[in-house]
Parts: C-alpha cells; sequence; structure tokens
C-alpha cells in the first residue's frame, strides 16, 4: 500500500468533452511548486489536457489547490529534478515507470489557495521522501564522516544543556543518531518525527539498546506538537531541540516557535542545529574554483534544486534571519560554528587526513562559540532560553 504522501489527485479538464479529468499521479515539491512525472506508458490525456488549458486542480494531504501547470524538459540524466525525484521514490520504480520519459509537469500554486494548503503538500511530500530512505539512513549519517562530525559536536553540547530527570521534545529525530545518546545520559526523550518508517527504525534501536523506557516515539509534524503532548500526559516539558534539517525544511517555523514556547517551562531551553546561510568553506572554496553561483547559493531562499542538499525545498538561515523569527517567544543566549574551516558533508574529497584533520577539529572546537567564526560554519548550533 503506497504512502498517501506518495500521490496526488490531478483534475484537468478534457480538452474535447470540456469536463474534469481525474488521475492519480506522483510528486515532488519544490521552490514553492508541484513537479510531477508523466509515466513511460505512452500517451497521457491529462497531459495533452495541459497543454490545451493549463488550469488544474490539485487534491492531496486532505487539501483543494488551483494552480497553472506548463511542460517543461529536464536537462538531462544528472537534472537535480529527476534526482530529488529518483531519490524520494526509488530507481527501480523510476527505471521501471518513467525511465525515457524527459518531460515533465510544472504546477504554480495560485495566490487564492490559501498558504498551508501547500505546507500540507510539503509535509505528505516530506513524510514519502523520508520514508523512502529509512532503512538506509544510518549509513547517510556513519558513513560520511562529516555528518558524523555534526552530530558528535550537536551530542556534546546538548549532553551539558540537559541532564538526569529532563524530558525533552525532539523535532525530526530520524532513525534517533542524537536520540538514543541522549537517552542514555538518563533524559527522557519524546521523538517527533514526519516519517513513520524511520521511528519504526528508532523504536526497535530503543530496544535492542536498552532505552526503549526513555524514549517515546510520536509521528507527527510541529504543529502537532501540544495536542500529542497533551496525550501523553505532559502539559510543559524541560527543553527542545532540532539539529540538521528539520528547522530549514519546516514550512511554518513561526508556528513551530510559537508551539515550543507554549510547551517549554519557565527558562527552559531550546537548541536548534541549522543550515548556515553562509558558510566560509564553501564561499571560499567556490570562490578559487571560480563558480560565483554556488558561492551565493545560499543567499536565495527557497535554495534553488541542485544547490541544497535536502531533497525538497529548503531554507538556509543566518543566526541573524532565524533570530528574527524566533525573538518573539525566546532569547538567544548563544551560539556555535561546526564545519568552518572543514568541508561540508557534500565536500568530503576535500577533507584532510591523519594528524592534519585532527588539527583542524581541535582548532574549530577551540573557536566554536567565538564570533564572527560561530556565524560562519556550514552549521550553526544556537541555544536558546524561553521568554517569560
Amino acid at each position: 500500500m503506497p504512502s498517501s504522501g506518495e500521490y496526488i489527485r490531478l483534475q484537468t479538464t478534457g480538452r474535447r468533452s470540456g469536463k474534469p479529468h481525474d488521475v492519480l499521479v506522483r510528486f515532488i515539491t519544490i521552490d514553492g511548486k508541484i513537479v510531477i512525472f508523466p509515466q513511460n506508458t505512452g500517451r497521457q490525456d491529462w497531459l495533452a489536457n495541459i497543454l490545451g488549458d493549463p488550469s488544474v486542480t490539485v487534491f492531496g494531504a486532505g487539501r483543494k489547490m488551483t494552480g497553472t501547470a506548463r511542460a517543461r524538459s529536464i536537462t538531462g540524466l544528472k537534472d537535480p529534478i529527476l534526482g530529488i525525484f529518483t531519490r524520494k521514490y526509488g530507481p527501480e520504480e523510476v527505471r521501471k515507470r518513467y525511465w525515457g520519459q524527459h518531460r515533465y509537469v510544472e504546477i504554480d500554486v495560485l495566490g487564492e489557495s490559501e498558504p498551508q494548503d501547500f505546507d500540507d503538500l510539503v509535509y505528505a511530500d516530506l513524510e514519502a521522501a523520508f520514508d523512502g530512505v529509512a532503512e538506509n539512513y544510518d549509513h547517510h549519517i556513519i558513513d560520511n564522516p562529516m555528518n558524523l562530525w555534526l552530530r558528535n559536536r550537536s551530542v556534546y553540547h546538548l549532553s551539558r544543556l540537559f541532564g538526569r530527570g529532563d524530558v525533552v521534545v525532539e523535532i525530526g529525530c530520524g532513525t534517533g543518531t542524537e536520540t538514543l545518546e541522549i537517552a542514555r545520559l538518563g533524559v527522557k526523550v519524546i521523538a517527533f518525527d514526519i516519517s513513520s518508517k524511520m521511528l519504526a527504525v528508532l523504536e526497535k534501536k530503543a530496544i535492542s539498546e536498552g532505552v526503549r523506557d526513555m524514549v517515546v516515539p510520536v509521528h507527527g509534524h510541529p504543529g502537532m506538537l501540544a495536542a500529542a503532548l497533551h496525550r501523553l500526559g505532559h502539559d510543559s516539558v524541560d527543553g527542545a531541540y532540532s539539529t540538521y534539517g528539520a528547522v530549514n525544511t519546516e514550512p511554518r517555523l513561526d508556528g513551530m516557535f510559537r508551539e515550543l514556547h507554549g510547551l517549554l517551562k519557565p527558562g527552559g531551553l531550546l537548541v536548534l542545529g541549522v543550515w548556515n546561510k553562509y558558510c566560509l568553506y564553501e564561499m571560499a572554496g567556490y570562490s578559487l574554483r571560480g563558480k560565483p553561483s554556488m558561492v551565493v547559493a545560499r543567499f536565495r531562499n527557497p535554495v534553488p534544486v541542485g544547490k541544497s542538499r535536502f531533497c525538497i525545498a529548503s531554507w538556509a538561515y543566518s543566526v541573524g534571519s532565524l533570530d528574527r523569527i524566533a525573538s518573539r517567544y525566546f532569547e538567544l543566549t548563544k551560539v556555535y560554528g561546526v564545519e568552518m574551516f572543514l568541508p561540508p558533508s557534500n565536500l568530503t574529497k576535500y577533507l584532510p587526513r591523519g594528524s592534519a584533520l585532527e588539527f583542524v577539529k581541535k582548532v574549530e572546537t577551540g573557536i566554536e562559540g567565538s564570533f564572527p567564526w560561530n556565524r560562519l560554519g556550514d552549521h550553526f548550533l544556537a541555544v536558546y532560553a524561553r521568554r517569560d
């Protein structure tokens, strides 16, 4: 049974009959648009209808949206849109049902559609995308030394901020690379994730590692936090954290901060690991290689497809731009930079080796909390305290 986040119902107008024509299609969401690939089964009526009348209606995630569709062509097998579609649905399925198809359809959701309509579709897209990589997600972290370094730094700081007996919320727990480390310290972690398959992997690991009583997996997105915690018998928690991706792909960030403010105890801490807008290593490296478009790739939000490491639309934040959203609810107390002089996870071929690597890591940890270096990492860790 496919996930509900894999399909939308697309309604076009029959070019001869003038009547509504409905079809279930797979989709991805990119830069505020819906992207659909036709299957490789020959002529398809819905595509022909769009060429005659671009007005469409989309039904997905329990919502109805109107939009304008246009046919486009991929630039080749390395086109990032094809790559994102393949990551979501898997290479085997793409080869079987879509191989040889060079056209795709891009839908602009019209302004009269309520904003939350598209946001709900983004959540559905996120769920399906991460469900598809859940079984191998740990390898993505453990087998990439820079992803592992990110996790090591966040666990180090989280272990200093939360302690035995605390109850904390984790947003975007994935398969628990940080969750289990925090649980071993005696911290009870209410682990939220939009992917039920990620949570299933986390639960198996928590049982095998003997910390099942300290980990509470919860399926949902940040807008569901208060209701979910209430069902669990928690009116408030000691703290919360979310690292490396969840903040950058959250379409309702202000709502997330508002929800967390209502849940944290007075003075409760919120720790966020955020994909940074200003990455010193990336800007310097791409400048030397003569790639100006990549130097400024993170300056535009959402970050264009192919220039972001995430599988859906993502937003890069500086410390200042994130704080402008968070400051209504939380006070920024500390910032730590991560991977300032070390390459991001997609550039590990430039990683120094042996004693040189250890030296750079030592330098980084020595200045990670110092201005301006703490604003120039591939990611930054921001520590907030709840405003009364």
